[in-house]
């Protein structure tokens, strides 16, 4: 009688697909209790950057290097597949449509230039064992002992880049993953050592480039304050950011009456969400050591637009103070880590997890709002019992099949805002 979703695991999990039933879609909240959200296309602008590390991999494992050899993932059918899931759904993905570029003998020697970097170079110790695991695997323990010593690149892949001579889908999937992250690490260190406009280079072929690298999503900085309680009886100022988002996607100006009525929409939630402040929760298929850098570049961005703003001195102070420390923000801060690569979206867990730090008991998930941006993470959220699921898809989603979405809202939190309230009440 209710929905189910089939959810496909990894290649080498078993069985190959399970079956989850989904909460029944809940319209509109009574009381608002707890928020989730997506972190990479809902919360903060770094898909861009995580695409550009999966195209990077396939022309390394290609030896395809420029545009002019292979022009580059086809964005109008990829996104969908390579957004939202794990890294190794994307991976897979990538290997088995690209596989007739992948040459071996590139593919191997990417991996151990991968290897060395992530375990020379790399900050996070779950990648590090994981390239160990590999490099085992392989029957590289001769690899793994030079790597450790710090020998050369280039003398490790003579020396042993033609140790596999026909890997398996299996192998490359594994080899991608290594390559994948080490690109996106890198791209990460870079940013947070303050190198952006080389970050820009690489990405875009240009430092002028008006792309986001790292930024909150449209309407995220006055929201995450707005659901805290942060704004209080000065939430009306915030207004004009919201209203000037909104007039951005409707390709038109407000007028008046109704920016009037928004501004007393959201000066009313301010008071609301003050005396009832709301529990938030960051949920992403990222690994923490990605997620923990993202947020704090993030929450950096949001610390400026509240300086910016017309808020009291005072209320700044004390915001631009909590945004010194996500976990002032976030009752919940879920990442793949807290979970395991064959549990990400589009299973609950990562969700389920999440509910379960903020202290949101089954009894309440009527009370519960969701925002996600991808079709795997709608499906994880309906999955773990959240009802009013908010589909907010920016333009690398817009092809995501997001029926499992209670609403779907194309611009985003600024539209939910102006034309929802949210969601809270009937």
């Amino acid at each position: 009688n209710g929905e189910f979703a089939e959810v496909k695991n990894p290649s080498y999990v078993y069985p190959a697909v399970e079956y989850y039933p989904l909460a029944p879609k809940n319209e509109r909240v009574p009381q608002l209790k707890a928020a989730l959200m997506d972190m990479d296309g809902t919360t903060t602008t770094t898909e861009i950057l995580c695409i550009y590390a999966l195209e990077s991999m396939i022309r390394q494992m290609s030896g395809l290097l420029t545009r002019e050899q292979w022009v580059g993932l086809d964005h109008n059918v990829d996104l969908a597949y390579i957004i939202g899931n794990s890294t190794t759904k994307h991976v897979e993905y990538l290997i088995e449509k690209y596989n007739t570029l992948l040459k071996p003998d590139k593919a191997i020697a990417a991996f151990l230039r991968s290897a060395h970097w992530t375990l020379n170079n790399g900050r996070d110790p779950q990648r590090q064992a994981e390239v160990r695991q590999n490099l085992r695997k392989w029957n590289m323990l001769s690899a793994l002992q030079q790597i450790e010593q710090q020998v050369s690149e280039k003398m490790i892949i003579d020396n042993f880049g033609s140790v596999i001579s026909s890997p398996s889908f299996t192998d490359l999937v594994s080899m991608g993953i290594d390559i994948y992250y080490e690109i996106y690490h890198r791209i990460l260190l870079m940013l947070r050592d303050g190198k952006g406009n080389d970050v820009r280079m690489q990405v875009f072929g240009s430092m002028e480039s008006d792309e986001n690298l790292i930024s909150p999503m449209p309407g995220i900085p006055v929201l995450i304050p707005l659901l805290k309680g942060w704004l209080g009886d000065e939430a009306h100022l915030m207004a004009p950011l919201i209203i000037s988002d909104y007039e951005k996607f409707i390709g038109k100006p407000l007028d008046e009456t109704r920016k009037a009525d928004l501004t007393r929409s959201i000066a009313q939630m301010g008071k609301e969400f003050e005396i009832n402040p709301v529990k938030l929760a960051l949920v992403t298929s990222s690994i923490f050591y990605e997620a923990d850098i993202i947020i704090q570049e993030v929450l950096g961005v949001m610390s400026r637009v509240i300086e910016n703003s017309q808020l009291g001195d005072a209320r700044k102070k004390n915001i631009i103070k909590a945004y010194s420390d996500y976990h002032n923000v976030y009752d919940a801060f879920v990442t793949a880590t807290d979970s395991s690569e064959i549990r990400l979206k589009p299973h609950r867990d990562l969700y389920s997890i999440a509910l379960h730090k903020a202290g949101v008991m089954p009894a309440d998930f009527d009370k519960v709002i969701g925002f996600e941006d991808s079709q795997s993470g709608t499906i994880a959220m309906r999955a773990a019992g959240i009802g009013c699921c908010i589909a907010v898809p920016f333009a690398q989603t817009t092809g995501h099949d997001l029926a499992a979405a209670t609403h779907v809202m194309p611009g985003g939190i600024p539209q939910v805002m102006v034309e929802e309230g949210v969601f809270v009440g009937r």
